[in-house]
């Protein structure tokens, strides 16, 4: 089994190690900006409750 710093290593000199993607190289930002952009994803195409939707158009109606 390998150390961290024997790992760092590797993953210097040899590019990825068993197990890890690309992801594992990309920028802290990069891997940030990612995961958001497929939480965002996951939630838009989440289908609208109903009571949700009753919640809405109760409030339109209100409003006019």
């Amino acid at each position: 089994m390998s150390t961290p710093t024997e790992k760092q290593g590797q993953i210097g000199q040899q590019g990825l190690t068993e197990g890890e993607t690309d992801f594992a190289k990309k920028p802290l930002s990069d891997k940030i900006g990612s995961s958001l952009k497929r939480i965002y994803d996951d939630v838009v195409s989440e289908p609208i409750p109903d009571e949700f939707l009753a919640l809405l158009e109760q409030a339109d109606k209100k409003g006019k």
